[in-house]
């Protein structure tokens, strides 16, 4: 066959019988411009292939290796882990405030209260005993009462009232001194 001319068969369908065939003639540089643009076309074919291969290789290792049921496991023992907690915060509690074993489901209703959430199981139970008078012997008491004796009268250190008369018949500085440091006191 001619470089020239090329032939193309055209594609035929299976409700076609007879292939039709057309003859094209083009030229050397528009048939280089068309190997040309097949053989660019082909590299970008390639091309796109090995970067999907690539990309499907990265997701691939992207993919966690552990199990899909393992997050449930860890949903699970959290789940186990805060059950035992607060397990062994109530035993902590009862066994610092006995009273609170008798009482423990109006004790969960006052920790139900939105208004005493978030306190501390500690602090919770503190409170609760205290708002239902339930110490006992613990009680907290106000201010004790005064148990140092009565109130005494401070000795004095200023001069007496005979002495004072004295002082002013027959020593008037002297009396004049004493009552401007307030040793004397007048009217009292």
């Amino acid at each position: 066959m001619d470089p020239e001319k090329e032939v193309l068969e055209p594609q035929t369908t299976p409700e076609e019988e007879t292939p039709q065939v057309t003859e094209v003639t083009i030229s050397q540089t528009e048939l280089d411009d068309l190997k040309h643009k097949a053989d660019v076309s082909s590299q970008n074919f390639e091309r796109a292939k090995k970067a999907e291969a690539r990309a499907k290789e990265l997701e691939s290792l992207a993919e966690p290796i552990v199990p899909l049921d393992f997050d449930d496991d860890i949903s699970v023992l959290r789940n186990e882990l805060a059950e035992v907690k607060a397990s062994q915060a109530k035993r902590d509690v009862i066994d610092a405030y006995p009273v609170l074993k008798d009482v423990w489901s109006d004790f969960d209703s006052f920790r139900a209260d939105p208004e005493n959430q978030g306190m501390s199981i500690t602090t919770a139970a503190k409170a609760f005993l205290i708002e239902k008078d339930l110490l006992g012997e613990n009680k907290r008491k106000g201010l004790e009462k005064n148990v140092g004796g009565g109130k005494r009268a401070a000795p004095s250190t200023g001069t007496s009232a005979e002495e004072a008369k004295n002082l002013r018949t027959n020593n008037y500085r002297e009396y004049q001194k004493r009552l401007m440091r307030g040793d004397i006191k007048i009217g009292g």
